[in-house]
């Protein structure tokens, strides 16, 4: 009888968007390890030893123009990509992907849903009639001049286009069946409580996507550890007086509760996170260094090992750089599920 248990390999990784590298953006690095065609090779050069391995891959800021790319690439070593772009121009369309070898699991479900469709957020109240009285030349202002009128967390973390995957696999050799998931968050770390809306949705849909089976959820979530954000997932709620809890409006109501917390594969395995997952200097901006990027997991799920990663020390930044084709690095790790 085979076992019911099996070692996943996953693997997560921010390729950068082939339309945000230009030299005049990313100033602090040399022309060459911009340069898409370079910077593609590269990446899948990063791939081939994790794809030896078996790993499901989840990829971030994959370009509408390297989507084709990546297709034959995966297809021609016997995966099948799954694939939702859903970027603007200026990012090249960009969105994500998941990766599964089709000789070692078989897909029972997949699912690709806009996060911030996957569960009703509250509605700020209409505006009553003196109120529109009031507003009246504000509105007018605005509409004249062009300036947007501000919005709230809740319609911002609305407006968000980011679409999360999820897959149910079955290793074909031993049975064992657990589900995958992948996002790329919204870049709004001004807005903490916006952070923590999409942190609360994606952990959500990721655990009612996969019902009873184990899951892991992995991506590049824009939280450092102990945002408020990355609290919320890892111990699977968010006291309201948080500064980074989101506040419905009179008369609406909303759970940062999740059906339970995940661990950090990394944290689990290494008893911290890792010194830094991204690294980059924008224009004239300071370096950025930090943990972004994760491979979070339900409590049935053990960490076997993972991907040894380098610390701030040992690199040379900021990145893209000669040995790293991203502003991230490839995170990935072997599960018993």
């Amino acid at each position: 009888m085979a076992s019911s248990t099996h070692d996943a390999r996953v693997v997560t990784y921010n390729v950068l968007s082939s339309s945000l590298c230009e030299p005049d953006y990313f100033a602090h690095c040399d022309p060459n390890d911009l340069h898409p065609p370079n910077r593609l090779a590269k990446l899948l050069a990063k791939l081939e030893p994790e794809m030896a391995k078996g790993a499901v891959i989840g990829l971030q800021e994959v370009s509408q123009k390297w989507a084709g790319e990546l297709h034959v690439f995966f297809a021609k070593r016997g995966y099948h990509m799954i694939c939702s772009l859903y970027g603007k121009p200026f990012n090249g369309y960009m969105g994500i992907a998941l990766a599964v070898p089709l000789a070692k699991y078989d897909v029972s479900k997949v699912d690709i849903s806009r996060c911030s469709d996957t569960k009703k957020l509250p509605r700020e109240p209409k505006p009553g009639l003196l109120q529109k009285v009031i507003n009246y030349p504000i509105n007018l202002y605005r509409k004249v001049s062009g300036e947007r009128a501000p919005q709230s967390d809740w319609q911002l973390a609305k407006g968000r286009f980011n679409t999360i995957m999820y897959a149910s696999l079955q290793c074909k050799k031993s049975g064992a069946k657990f589900g995958v998931a992948n996002y790329h968050m919204p870049c709004m770390f001004r807005n903490p409580k916006v952070m923590t809306i999409h942190s609360q949705l994606a952990a959500m849909y990721a655990q009612q996507q996969s019902g009873n089976l184990p899951v892991i959820l992995m991506g590049d979530f824009n939280l450092k550890p102990g945002d408020g954000g990355y609290d919320l997932i890892t111990t699977g709620t968010l006291a309201s007086d948080h500064e980074a809890a989101p506040v419905p409006p009179a008369g609406e109501e909303w759970s940062t509760s999740l059906k339970y917390p995940m661990r950090s594969a990394y944290k689990v395995a290494n008893g911290a996170e890792p010194d830094f997952t991204n690294f980059a200097q924008i224009k004239d901006d300071p370096q950025f260094i930090d943990t972004l990027d994760y491979i979070f997991i339900s409590p049935k799920i053990e960490v076997a090992e993972v991907l040894q990663l380098p610390h701030r020390s040992e690199v040379k930044g900021p990145f893209p750089a000669p040995d790293e084709p991203s502003d991230h690095i490839l995170l990935a790790a072997t599960l018993r599920v």
